[in-house]
């Protein structure tokens, strides 16, 4: 328990503050909607490659991370409440380079190198999605733990 608190808060402390602080900024996020939704992004490009895929993609727009709901919520409530803890910081920084990797698979594969955007989908973009939906569990899992401890305190 110690270590899943230590790795997100950058420290094992059963601090209320702390665990006031993650419960209320989880209130505008459904944690298990963003996880889907960044996991659906390969099978979205997987598509994309394949030429089955209806949707336009632009990497010039892809390659902002603020702009899902994920994004948003990193940039307003995420950032504001839980900005300074090295756990919130690691999401931040994947789910950035999540976009990114998905943008390079998508300008690659428009200049005419579908070899190198399949490596890049199934290399450096599969790494960061994991990472992100990493990040999302253990985010989950500091939520879980912090009301599990309200409830038995109350």
């Amino acid at each position: 328990m110690f270590s899943l608190l230590k790795s997100f808060f950058g420290q094992a402390s059963n601090d209320s503050r702390m665990d006031k602080e993650v419960t209320g900024a989880m209130e505008s996020l459904d944690i298990q909607a963003a996880m889907a939704a960044h996991e659906n992004w390969k099978l979205r490009l997987m598509a994309y490659l394949d030429g089955t895929s209806k949707e336009e993609f632009v990497a010039e727009v892809i390659c902002f991370d603020n702009r899902c709901d994920l994004g948003q919520w990193i940039y307003s409530t995420g950032k504001a409440s839980l900005g300074k803890y090295p756990g919130f910081t690691a999401l931040m920084g994947h789910h950035k380079m999540f976009h990114y990797a998905a943008s390079n698979v998508v300008a690659l594969a428009k200049s005419g190198k579908e070899t190198e955007a399949r490596k890049m989908l199934d290399g450096q973009f599969h790494s960061f999605s994991k990472s992100v939906v990493d990040d999302l569990q253990l985010l989950q899992d500091v939520v879980t733990r912090a009301k599990n401890s309200h409830r038995k305190a109350g």
